[in-house]
């Protein structure tokens, strides 16, 4: 994000308002010499000197600092034990902490960069994490839900992450496989994509209330269209897909009334079998043949039921020149939308103008999907309750009244 590029990198971040809480404290403990010191040409006070960060952190005992020249670190996974401290950013021949550049600030070779190269997680953080660009992390379980196959980029476990640029990292229940997967790929959660496959990457950082802010520099290039914003990377080696969502509708659409059994539309009876659905645009698909030829035999359309879910997507067309490219998500779909809608709120509120903190993208109700439970329901996400208990993938009738969200699956890998 600068704290944060991909949310998903986060998973299972127990102590997340730490690294807010930890700023009040960062000048007394800041305010020290390190003890070990990682690729500076100088010498800084007793620290001792070490070539790389696996070498300084081995048999270091807490409390101790870390501080890291700039440079690419392409190492095993860092672990940071609690009690210590390791800060990049500083240039080889810094003398003091006052030397030491945010990466945010920084240009690319006055980096630290911690780079996985799709092979492992980057780190694990039981201590304190500060001033690095985190990228290229990837780990697996097939198991859904596993802390094994959470936090690709960083996992976070009673620690503190700060003043972090973190992105293109991956948690997959796909085994890693470096040479086919992602490095090539160009797009991340969170991206804002362009209708003529320009992908344009915001930063993500979090303020001093815990709230996610998304900065883009310079804004969205003169001549450039937005399309949507990326909400999900197909993390399997060979799909190159990334999801796109665009604005959630102004007014509520019905799925359709009367209820029936959509022809083409496997009926789902597991909420996790409808989290696994990502076939929203096949299941659109079922729909669009369906309900006209429906329509037609009963006479036509009835008069409660002129704008329902399909056909709300069948005519979207923002921005222009975009119809048909978008689809009804499927109950897998939304549930990823819902996964890092704090995200998609942010840059739809700070850098695309859709929404204000008085408006927001995601409002506490019902949005509908186009995967069926059975004749009578369908999957929806229901987001009345949230944050509290109750809310998620649920069933929900035919005939409720719900927001829709179009989608657009685009691939595209780096030339």
């Amino acid at each position: 994000m600068t704290f944060i590029r991909r949310l998903h990198c986060f998973s299972r971040m127990k102590k997340k308002y730490l690294i807010i809480l930890s700023s009040l404290f960062a000048f007394f403990s800041y305010s020290q010499l390190p003890d070990r010191t990682v690729n500076f040409s100088n010498t800084i006070g007793s620290a001792a000197g070490f070539t790389s960060i696996s070498a300084a952190l081995s048999g270091v005992s807490a409390p101790a600092t870390i501080w890291v020249a700039a440079g690419n670190y392409m190492e095993e996974e860092i672990i940071v034990p609690s009690g210590v401290t390791i800060i990049g950013g500083f240039p080889v021949n810094a003398t003091s902490y006052s030397d030491r550049i945010y990466p945010g600030n920084a240009s690319s070779n006055q980096q630290s960069v911690l780079d996985g190269n799709y092979a492992h997680r980057v780190a694990t953080v039981y201590g304190t994490l500060d001033g690095f660009v985190i990228t290229k992390g990837y780990v697996f379980d097939s198991i859904p839900n596993s802390i094994n196959g959470s936090g690709g980029g960083v996992l976070i476990d009673g620690g503190v992450v700060m003043n972090c640029i973190i992105h293109n990292n991956v948690a997959s229940e796909v085994t890693p496989s470096p040479a086919t997967i992602p490095g090539t790929f160009v797009a991340s959660i969170g991206d804002i994509y362009c209708t003529d496959g320009t992908i344009l990457q915001p930063v993500y950082s979090l303020n001093q209330q815990g709230k996610i802010i998304a900065t883009l520099s310079g804004g969205i290039p003169a001549g450039k269209v937005v399309q949507g914003i990326i909400f999900y990377v197909d993390p399997s080696p060979t799909a190159n897909k990334f999801y796109v969502m665009a604005k959630v509708s102004t007014s509520k659409k019905m799925f359709f009334n009367p209820t029936f059994d959509v022809p083409g539309i496997p009926n789902i009876a597991l909420s996790n079998d409808a989290r696994s659905d990502f076939d929203g645009r096949a299941n659109t698909d079922s729909l669009n043949a369906y309900i006209p030829r429906w329509i037609a035999q009963m006479g036509g359309n009835p008069w409660y039921n002129n704008d329902y879910a399909a056909k709300y997507v069948n005519e979207y067309n923002i921005p222009a020149g975009t119809q048909g490219q978008w689809h009804l998500p499927s109950g897998g779909e939304l549930y990823k939308m819902w996964e890092v809608f704090p995200q998609m709120e942010a840059c739809a509120r700070d850098v695309l103008g859709w929404t204000t903190a008085q408006t927001p993208m995601f409002k506490k109700d019902f949005y509908v999907s186009s995967s069926e439970y059975d004749s009578d329901e369908i999957w929806a996400l229901s987001t009345y309750s949230y944050p509290w208990g109750g809310w998620g993938l649920a069933r929900g009738n035919k005939t409720q009244s719900g927001y829709i969200v179009p989608v657009s699956v685009k691939s595209q890998t780096q030339n």
